[in-house]
């Protein structure tokens, strides 16, 4: 899965893309602490980067990220994001991610 460097209240964060909830009708961001202040590296504002559940963010030249408590660094809820899922005409129940028929 492909992420994203982000600043966000003068430090650095690992963006996730957005994906469906299993059985809400929602999208969700996840986004994580490095608790690296962005004053210091804005050069990685932007880039893209894959995490593996190692608590560290690998970006697309090599350079590698760690998490802010490394494997232990759970995402920040002030800085993640939801929307709704508008309901599809004609569906009547969200399962599995998607409007239902």
């Amino acid at each position: 899965m492909e992420s994203e460097i982000v600043e966000r209240d003068g430090k650095l964060f690992v963006l996730d893309p957005w994906q469906n909830h299993f059985s809400k009708p929602i999208k969700y961001r996840t986004c994580w602490p490095t608790g690296i202040l962005a004053s210091q590296y804005k050069h990685l504002v932007g880039q893209k980067c894959r995490t593996n559940g190692t608590g560290v963010a690998i970006l697309e030249d090599k350079t590698w990220i760690r998490l802010e408590h490394g494997p232990d660094t759970t995402p920040d809820p002030d800085q993640c994001e939801e929307r709704q899922i508008a309901k599809s005409p004609g569906c009547h129940e969200y399962r599995n991610g998607r409007w239902r028929r």
